[in-house]
């Protein structure tokens, strides 16, 4: 049985879209941890309105309606395609590590019994599933307390080291993936150092690098949207 899956960027930007679905379809491919999965397929949406990259709180607020708003319209471009019927998708993912818009789609009634995530719970989620402590590491320093409100959400404080960040404004680092890179490593540096056993890469346009972390870190870089497939798979 196919599994649909929609994915909501509720940044603007289209290549982030892309990067991103690209991403959870080649995690939600058959391997060798989830090779019994069925299969799944992916409708990537675009959020209509807000910035290309959410770095603030009030960005990160506004983009819940945004939100709300692609998924209400990927439901009726679904209902009046006819090709798929019910709820049209199995599971909905909320590509921005805030997990703008995650609360308000449980209350819709057109997603009821549909799986509804973010890719910072997933990851959250991930991070602490065989216990030890783990960080966040990631570029936007504005949203610090945005994030420690989406720890205390998805219960997971106890085993919080805390957050860590890079020192390059965030709009910057997005046009260099190098520089991103690096940053990023020093940061997991320094998250392993104060003892965090996990390091959740807090972004969905930081899918990519994060990737290429996992390869210095091994175990212990947790990517969201990598994450997030898991979560999908074993629901």
């Amino acid at each position: 049985m196919t599994r649909r899956i929609l994915l909501v960027n509720p940044n603007t930007n289209q290549s982030t879209t892309a990067m991103m679905a690209r991403r959870l379809r080649a995690a939600l491919g058959p391997d060798a941890a989830l090779a019994e999965a069925p299969g799944c397929v992916v409708t990537a949406v675009t959020a209509a309105r807000g910035p290309a990259m959410i770095t603030t709180p009030d960005a990160l607020q506004d983009a819940a309606g945004h939100v709300v708003d692609a998924v209400r319209g990927a439901l009726q471009d679904a209902a009046q395609d006819g090709s798929q019927d019910g709820s049209s998708f199995d599971a909905v993912l909320v590509g921005a590590f805030g997990d703008p818009g995650v609360r308000e789609l449980r209350h819709l009634p057109a997603l009821d019994g549909v799986l509804v995530t973010g890719i910072g719970e997933a990851a959250l989620l991930a991070a602490t599933a065989a216990g030890g402590r783990f960080a966040i590491a990631t570029t936007t320093g504005e949203l610090a307390g945005s994030l420690a409100e989406l720890v205390a959400r998805v219960g997971v404080a106890e085993s919080y080291t805390g957050l860590e960040l890079t020192r390059t404004d965030p709009l910057v680092l997005a046009t260099s993936p190098q520089a991103s890179r690096w940053e990023l490593a020093v940061a997991v540096e320094r998250a392993v150092t104060k003892g965090a056993d996990r390091v959740v890469i807090g972004g969905g346009p930081l899918s990519d690098v994060a990737a290429e972390l996992e390869s210095t870190y091994p175990g212990v870089i947790v990517e969201p949207v990598v994450a997030a497939a898991r979560l999908i798979r074993g629901a």
